[in-house]
């Protein structure tokens, strides 16, 4: 158990989920293909979002935990980038839910306890309900 919890713990570390997206100061060259890649993206991260939650770290294993976050990571950061024009306070919102994993992590780096994991799954639930709202409303438009 404790390795399991260890596991999860680093690679929660490891996704580094505070400044997934970066603008490139580009603009969208027509609104349908901006809407048709913002839906592409909130579809993606359904899918990596679901995924997450399907995996089973006891029978899996953490590399099977790191993969899903992993995705995650990757697809939040597109789809903050796709959608901070049309989306920002929404964005926003999530990106403070996933600074909020960071710091959950930091402090259970640096003091290890029962109550300090807790508050890392927390913040991960948290994030993982806050990004499945931006993408409902995002998918509310496709």
């Amino acid at each position: 158990m404790r390795r399991c919890v260890v596991g999860v713990v680093i690679v929660v570390a490891g996704v580094g989920l505070c400044g997934c997206s970066s603008d490139t100061g580009t603009e969208p060259t027509a609104a349908a293909s901006s809407s048709k890649a913002l839906c592409a993206d909130a579809e993606a991260l359904r899918g990596s979002l679901a995924a997450l939650g399907d995996v089973q770290v006891a029978k899996e294993g953490t590399d099977a935990l790191q993969a899903a976050w992993t995705t995650v990571r990757d697809d939040w950061a597109q789809l903050a980038d796709d959608a901070r024009t049309r989306y920002a306070d929404e964005v926003d919102h999530v990106q403070a839910s996933a600074d909020v994993v960071k710091s959950a992590v930091d402090t259970v780096m640096k003091n290890p306890s029962a109550q300090a994991l807790g508050n890392v799954t927390s913040a991960v639930g948290v994030f993982v309900q806050d990004a499945g709202t931006l993408v409902d409303e995002v998918g509310s438009t496709c």
